[in-house]
């Protein structure tokens, strides 16, 4: 039987999920998604791959869970971070950039989930939308309050939301492909937001 590590059955396994999402985290981030298998999660936790099959049931899971339990939490620091007094349009450009930030690194889980969500099962895929769904509902208010001031046109707000989000996550897609995503990234955000606000025609 294994060794207890914590005061209870249950803060044990606690522990133990805790220690192995750290540990896919961290492999995730240093040698790949693809590149990592669960001997190697295992393997860097100190447990068998059949303990690490207590907890989760494959590697798609673990990224999954880890996603759950990471993105609410960047996208509330985002949010909080945001001065209040800020006017919609401002606040939705600040939005873009901040949400492009999240992937131009190869340090940041963004950049992770940016390559590998098109492989994931359609399950996974859901689980990972559901867990920035606080971004989408913030995209939304904001468009809403644009209408309301009149700093926007008068569009159905969740499907305004939706095109910008849409427009985000598609550019992320491309900044994570670019070697020079770091030194590039205001530029590519300062792109989206003038196409979002201003279109692509000139006008005349």
């Amino acid at each position: 039987m294994p060794r207890i590590r914590a005061s209870s059955i249950k803060e044990h396994k606690d522990l133990t999920r805790r220690e192995i999402l750290d540990a896919a985290a961290s492999l995730f981030r240093a040698q790949g998604y693809g590149e990592t298998n669960l001997g190697d999660i295992a393997g860097y936790v100190g447990i068998g791959r059949t303990t690490l099959y207590e907890y989760f049931s494959d590697k798609e899971d673990i990224l999954a869970s880890l996603v759950e339990e990471t993105i609410p939490g960047v996208v509330d620091e985002m949010l909080r971070g945001l001065p209040p007094a800020l006017k919609a349009r401002d606040r939705l450009a600040e939005l873009i950039q901040r949400g492009l930030a999240f992937v131009s690194s190869d340090d940041d889980l963004g950049s992770t989930l940016m390559r590998e969500t098109p492989r994931l099962s359609n399950e996974a895929q859901r689980r990972l939308r559901s867990a920035h769904r606080p971004l989408q509902e913030e995209i939304v208010r904001v468009v809403e309050a644009g209408i309301e001031s009149g700093e926007f046109r008068n569009f159905d707000p969740a499907l305004a939301a939706q095109i910008v989000y849409g427009l985000m996550m598609s550019t992320s897609t491309g900044l994570i492909r670019d070697a020079d995503a770091k030194q590039r990234l205001h530029e590519v955000a300062d792109t989206v937001v003038s196409v979002v606000f201003e279109g692509i025609a000139n006008s005349e």
